[in-house]
């Protein structure tokens, strides 16, 4: 196995920081300062820099500092339009081979949304969220699809946090114990729905 370049080293780390969202949409690279972060020459953060431009993730403007490219609505619509087809069919599948063990696993999951949820606590509605519905796709059975929800939402940290009131984030644990109900008694074609009408919730009020 070949050891990995510089670029790439810097590529990797900057594509993760974009996709998790811990650096922003409009946010300003400095070269100099990648460059030090990373103990390179600013060369190969200049090369990452034009393969995340290329990609789609970074704007490149004459005379001015790249820029993290945001999602603009019809980027959002189509991104959840996709994510509702794979993770309700993720969902369905995984009522055939998760455990009772793990369902319960979910039930606490939900349990500390709910604790979430009255402390307000925006950010961490979003990543318990997150945690629950992975939670849930992991017992799918289908490696396949899991990489590709897994590659489609990670586009998704480039866009506002959904949750930014309680009462949003009251409906989603509400529709989340809707999933959890049809997964306990095994019914797969409701929790495809659910899942999907959960997610298509989601193209509205963001697109």
């Amino acid at each position: 196995m070949a050891p990995i370049t510089k670029t790439e080293k810097v590529y990797i780390k900057l594509l993760d920081n974009i996709k998790t969202g811990k650096v922003r949409p409009g946010s300003r690279l400095v070269i100099a300062q990648i460059a030090r972060e990373f103990n390179v020459s600013e060369i190969p953060v200049r090369e990452a820099i034009q393969r995340l431009a290329q990609e789609g993730y970074i704007t490149l403007t004459p005379h001015a500092a790249p820029t993290v490219k945001g999602l603009s609505s019809d980027e959002v619509r189509q991104i959840f339009e996709i994510r509702s087809s794979l993770e309700s069919l993720a969902a369905k599948l995984a009522v055939d081979h998760i455990s009772n063990t793990h369902i319960k696993d979910l039930e606490q999951i939900l349990e500390e949304s709910k604790e979430i949820c009255e402390d307000e606590d925006f950010e961490g509605y979003l990543k318990a969220n997150t945690y629950f519905h992975k939670s849930l796709y992991q017992h799918c059975n289908n490696e396949m699809l899991i990489k590709m929800i897994n590659d489609i939402t990670g586009l998704s940290a480039r866009y506002p946090n959904y949750y930014q009131n309680k009462e949003i984030m009251q409906v989603s644990i509400k529709e989340h114990e809707e999933i959890l109900d049809a997964l306990k008694i095994r019914d797969a074609e409701l929790i495809e729905r659910l899942t999907k009408n959960h997610l298509s919730k989601v193209i509205l009020k963001l697109a």
